[in-house]
């Protein structure tokens, strides 16, 4: 079939106005702030409803191009995950799919579309009185539902009960063209007859014994699109009391948060080095020079909230309770005094950005994360800072109730400089396969990192999830080359 007749049959599906072969809209896919290279991709299509994606996935099936869906409105990208490998690929650009489905306050969750970003969202539930848990601050125009697919970590670790929350239940249209629905969602009945029978899409387990949303995270769009989801919400506390703790011992905060969130005292719990920091705070490259040589080299957030009919009370007893944990730990080298204010502490934890945080030092940066025990930081930032002394930011964020930590490292350069680039791209690999080496989980193996990753593992590893690949998309046209997933 000619590409002419491909784009007719397109142009049936969505509209002349929902797609276009435009090579200024499609260069935006062959490249992103990572290292990894993308081809020009045919078309890009705009679909609004559920029905259009169950139409261009089998069409795809049927001749054979390969789709890579798109949910963000952001033009900033990172990792590499969207970046088309084959000739023949179509964006299935999701953003025009931003409804908000439904709030329920009474069960705590929302259900939306995957075009519904953060900079529309967090206001809007701001003024219900409700909190969607979210990474520290996200883009503006970045997908509320990707960034839960893709276990994007969140900055109140006692919130998260499951490594998958927020997410609840799902729709998904598989690769084969099959719509499917996750947890309770599942059914018996359609969503209209089971909210009239007070249900809410909030398990997120099943249906039976199969739970099947844990497929769809962290699988970057190759088994299937998700047309909406739920997410779990909290309430807004009334009353908040933030704290910025800094020291030059990383271990005395370590274990200091770690008591924190094991007595569950805490809200917001991370650890930031001082140039991460200063990122989040300032916007232009002396401001956060400035703030970062002021700023001791670990820097403790926490923020503890009152809520109900007696919020005072409970940060009064919240706050003793600290202070004999400081007592106990004999926590004796920190800084109390901080030259940042509440409320600028509170915008980078409670909002989102259009000026992207890690890009306001220098411009660029690559970003090294995986999860870690909470013994083994101290190794993995030793190695990282021995190799990268200078312009490294370090975030520590612990997840899932504590029982593991995102790490992240951050090398800032400047993109308009050749050989720095080219310093940060053979730093990056050597970081990663070091830390790979002495036990660093890279579990969200983004562009480069895939390879190094899935050699690593056993080959029974990579039959496997090629196996599962198979029965949800056996032509494999959702985003080939992701994963082990090769072209």
């Amino acid at each position: 079939m000619t590409e002419e007749e491909i784009y007719q049959k397109l142009q049936k599906i969505f509209g002349s106005k929902f797609i276009s072969n435009d090579p200024d809209v499609l260069k935006e896919f062959t490249a992103d702030l990572s290292f990894v290279d993308g081809k020009l991709p045919k078309y890009i299509v705009w679909p609004s409803k559920t029905k259009h994606i169950e139409k261009i996935l089998k069409l795809a099936n049927v001749l054979g191009f390969s789709l890579i869906p798109v949910s963000s409105s952001s033009s900033v990208r990172y990792h590499g995950d969207i970046l088309p490998q084959r000739d023949n690929s179509v964006i299935v650009d999701l953003s025009k799919m931003n409804k908000i489905l439904s709030i329920d306050r009474k069960n705590r969750v929302i259900m939306v579309e995957p075009g519904v970003v953060f900079g529309d969202l967090l206001p809007i539930l701001r003024k219900k009185g409700l909190k969607l848990v979210h990474p520290l601050l996200p883009r503006y125009g970045k997908s509320v539902l990707t960034s839960a697919l893709e276990r994007v970590p969140t900055t109140i670790p006692r919130y998260q009960w499951d490594s998958s929350d927020p997410l609840l239940c799902t729709e998904v249209i598989f690769g084969t063209g099959d719509l499917f629905r996750t947890g309770t969602a599942a059914g018996p009945g359609t969503l209209k007859q089971q909210r009239k029978s007070g249900q809410a899409q909030i398990n997120p387990m099943g249906p039976t014994q199969f739970s099947p949303f844990r497929l769809l995270q962290g699988a970057q769009g190759s088994l299937g699109i998700v047309t909406w989801s739920t997410l779990k919400l909290e309430i807004n506390p009334s009353l908040q009391q933030i704290f910025h703790i800094q020291s030059d011992n990383l271990d005395e905060l370590l274990k200091f948060q770690y008591m924190l969130l094991k007595h569950r005292l805490c809200d917001e719990l991370l650890i930031l080095n001082n140039l991460n920091l200063a990122c989040l705070v300032k916007t232009h490259n002396d401001e956060i020079n400035n703030l970062a040589k002021s700023l001791k080299e670990w820097n403790l957030i926490y923020v503890i909230s009152g809520k109900g009919v007696l919020p005072e009370d409970r940060l009064n007893y919240l706050k003793r309770d600290i202070e004999d944990i400081k007592k106990e730990l004999k926590v004796n080298n920190i800084e109390e005094k901080s030259p940042i204010n509440q409320a600028e502490i509170l915008n980078f934890l409670n909002n989102s950005t259009t000026d992207p945080w890690r890009l306001r030092f220098k411009g660029g940066f690559q970003d090294i994360f995986f999860l870690s025990s909470f013994e083994k930081i101290p190794e993995f930032i030793s190695l990282a800072k021995n190799l990268v002394p200078h312009d490294l930011g370090i975030y520590i964020q612990a997840i899932n109730q504590g029982t593991s930590y995102h790490c992240e490292f951050d090398m800032y350069y400047n993109p308009n400089d050749i050989k720095e680039i080219e310093n940060i791209k053979n730093k990056f690999i050597e970081i990663s396969n070091e830390l790979m080496d002495i036990g660093a989980f890279f579990n969200r193996p983004y562009g480069l990192w895939a390879k190094e990753v899935y050699k690593r593992h056993e080959e029974s590893t990579q039959i496997a999830l090629r196996k599962v690949k198979k029965i949800f998309d056996p032509n494999n046209i959702l985003n080939p080359g992701v994963l082990c997933f090769d072209d």
